[in-house]
């Protein structure tokens, strides 16, 4: 991780030996006293903080010397298809790190019901998952995730959204380039499960004024496209020209 999460803004907190936390930076950060560590404050800024402290039980204490603005998230939101776990998991993983503002899935007609039973979304596993994603980017938004149990359902939530992709690698005549190539406030993008949409899927989007696009002839793995499908997007619309490096 690059820097390291927390719930909320402090100018001095301990981290118990036992915290998940504290073991990283003592085994793997190898944090002495006076270093000095990168932390992240959930949706608000980023710091940099010094270790003030090392208790003999492997405590340690963080004191804040330095915070600047976190990156702003991508306008861009994500509706998936509701992949296997293991795959959930790289998405959640990756979109987080990219900056988007909220991942949501929903149960297709084609995708096994079994996967919205897995423990991954029964524990804390998927929010596990974000954060080691926003930790990972160096950044502090952790996009919102949801689960639906139908298109339909979930469709209510991108009313709003002015420009909405549907990855599709049968019938669109389009590229996400070619779409995002004006000037466009949000985004959002959807993407199918293992096993594609439906035609009635295809229906729904389209009359919900969805657009159809392809990211090329090549048929990609469900976590490969939402990362192209992503860096298609920031890119069409210039979104990456305003983030500047960290000045901590």
């Amino acid at each position: 991780m690059n820097l390291i999460l927390f719930p909320e803004i402090f100018e001095q907190t301990q981290l118990a030996g036992r915290d998940p936390r504290a073991k990283h930076l003592r085994e793997v950060v190898r944090v002495k006293l006076s270093s000095q560590v990168f932390v992240g404050f959930i949706n608000g800024p980023r710091a940099r903080a010094e270790v003030t402290e090392l208790a003999d039980d492997g405590g340690i204490v963080l004191t804040i010397v330095a915070t600047e603005p976190a990156p702003v998230p991508l306008p861009i939101a994500l509706l998936v298809g509701l992949p296997r776990p293991h795959t959930a998991k790289r998405i959640l993983f990756e979109a987080s790190s990219m900056g988007v503002d909220r991942i949501h899935f929903f149960e297709t007609e084609k995708g096994e019901p079994s996967y919205a039973q897995s423990s991954l979304w029964r524990s804390e596993e998927w929010r596990e998952r974000v954060h080691l994603g926003v930790e990972q980017s160096f950044g502090t938004h952790v996009p919102d995730v949801a689960i639906y149990p139908d298109l339909q359902t979930a469709l209510s939530a991108f009313y709003n959204v002015p420009l909405r992709i549907v990855l599709d690698n049968y019938e669109a005549a389009s590229s996400v380039s070619h779409l995002c190539a004006g000037e466009v406030e949000r985004v959002a993008l959807a993407f199918g499960s293992e096993r594609g949409w439906s035609e009635n899927e295809r229906t729904v989007f389209r009359q919900n004024g969805w657009k159809l696009a392809h990211l090329g002839a090549q048929v990609l793995r469900a976590e490969t496209a939402v990362v192209a499908g992503i860096s298609a997007v920031a890119s069409g619309l210039n979104l990456w020209k305003t983030q500047t490096q960290t000045q901590l």
